[in-house]
């Protein structure tokens, strides 16, 4: 089983590398339509800040040109960890 804290930081590693193929087992069926919905305004960015807010719920800031912040909540699905819910926030 992987660890949680080890899962946020690959997985915002793959968003700012835009490794699309490493990202598609992140999601629930459920988190990857709100993924989809959120990829209408792609995140460009060259470094990340994780907060922990406990609960399985994480705050990604995404820092590029700008930065963006999207907060999801985590669930074990077997011996993975998965998005079951995201947002942006502002």
């Amino acid at each position: 089983m992987s660890d949680l804290k080890e899962t946020w930081n690959r997985h915002a590693s793959d968003v700012i590398a835009n490794n699309l193929a490493g990202l598609m087992g992140d999601f629930t069926p459920a988190g990857m339509a709100k993924a989809m919905a959120l990829g209408s305004n792609p995140l460009s960015a060259t470094s990340f800040e994780i907060n922990d807010l406990g609960n399985n719920e994480v705050e990604i800031t995404y820092v590029g040109n700008a930065r963006r912040t999207i907060w999801s909540k985590w669930e074990q699905v077997g011996d993975k960890w998965q998005i079951a819910d995201l947002a942006e926030r502002p």
